[in-house]
């Protein structure tokens, strides 16, 4: 009987403290699955947000120069001899193709071959692709406007030359014909405009209110303030972040050229048969005119490259215990008021080490939304 009293006197401290441990080993993971939870739906609301930009980037590069090089590469280019044009001198012909890249009516590679396609693998593998307007000065286009072309912030003036004098003089480029490359080229660029048009007002209208994040950031861990006020679910952390609607004229540019002239071939008859002729008056599109690429300001790329940092306090809510967790912040949010959680977004391309810009000049679609802890 002594023995077994024994036990008595351990089994009441032992039992108790059990008891105390089960409630905190409870309130510990407790506390761990709310923060992971949060973790979680940050770093998803903070991704499929960010996919809107990457998405608009990409997009854009491709308008900007893959797409007016292969269209004007496959309708331009000179794949048989009939395909060019003789020159009055004798001195050879001249593909339809390089005349306009030549003059600057639009943008081309600068690994081009006359009569050939490039192999996809080029573009595949390639951290830029060199898409950009023709700077070097030629023969027949002794001084280039495009050297105020290939920036960042290009100037493209309020008229472009289609074909100019000396071209006219030199190539058998008559009236009819030209006029049917203007109307190709006109219908090219007021398509590629309206697509541009139509990727900016659904970017905007995705960022807008950041409802994607709003609600991926619900949908994963509605907390109370969420479930009060759907609509501002999420703030705490877009509030400081620096993420936000981007702005036309101010954010996002639209290059656009207001008239456009160009010299030909004019039949007359008697000798010599025929005249030099240009539009005159040129020709005027209707405002804002006719569209030529888009291009984002250079600090809101390297902006988007580095990353956006986002803060979302976690409700650790009421314990066992008493403490107030809500009082405590952690090391990695030591600037919070509460206990939080982490992200940084970015989204980043090859020439992410130079500005991120691979936008204009040297369009490469090839932006990624990349997540850090």
């Amino acid at each position: 009987m002594k023995r077994k009293a024994q036990l008595l006197l351990p089994s009441v401290l032992v039992i108790p403290s059990l008891l105390i441990f089960i409630y905190l080993l409870y309130e510990t993971t407790k506390l761990s699955r709310e923060k992971i939870r949060t973790q979680f739906a940050l770093d998803s609301a903070a991704f499929i947000q960010m996919q809107d930009y990457t998405n608009f980037l990409n997009r854009t590069a491709y308008v900007d120069g893959a797409f007016p090089y292969r269209i004007f590469k496959q309708e331009w280019d000179c794949k048989t001899q009939t395909d060019y044009l003789q020159r009055t001198d004798d001195n050879g012909n001249a593909c339809p193709y390089s005349m306009f890249y030549e003059i600057g009516a639009f943008p081309g590679w600068s690994g081009d071959v006359i009569g050939q396609d490039p192999s996809g693998s080029v573009f595949d593998n390639s951290d830029k692709w060199e898409i950009k307007y023709n700077d070097q000065p030629t023969e027949l286009v002794e001084n280039p406007r495009q050297s105020n072309l290939n920036t960042a912030n290009p100037d493209f003036g309020e008229q472009l030359t289609f074909i100019n004098p000396k071209q006219a003089q030199k190539i058998y480029i008559f009236w009819d014909p030209s006029v049917n490359y203007y109307k190709f080229y006109a219908q090219v660029y007021l398509t590629l405009g309206t697509i541009e048009e139509s990727q900016f007002a659904v970017f905007q209208r995705l960022t807008d209110k950041m409802n994607f994040y709003r609600k991926s950031f619900y949908l994963n861990a509605a907390n109370q303030s969420c479930l009060d006020n759907p609509d501002s679910c999420g703030s705490e952390s877009l509030g400081g972040s620096g993420i936000r609607k981007w702005n036309r004229n101010s954010d996002v540019k639209f290059h656009y050229i207001k008239s456009i002239k160009w010299w030909a071939k004019y039949y007359v008859g008697g000798l010599p048969p025929y005249e030099i002729a240009k539009t005159d008056p040129p020709i005027e599109f209707p405002n804002p005119g006719i569209f030529q690429l888009t291009t984002v300001d250079p600090s809101l790329l390297k902006q988007i490259g580095m990353g956006y940092q986002l803060y979302q306090p976690v409700d650790a809510g009421k314990n066992y215990f008493n403490v107030d967790f809500n009082s405590k912040g952690w090391k990695e949010c030591s600037d919070q008021s509460k206990p939080c959680v982490h992200s940084a977004i970015t989204s980043q391309c090859p020439s992410l080490t130079s500005g991120n810009n691979c936008l204009w000049p040297n369009p490469t679609p090839k932006y990624q939304t990349r997540l850090y802890p």
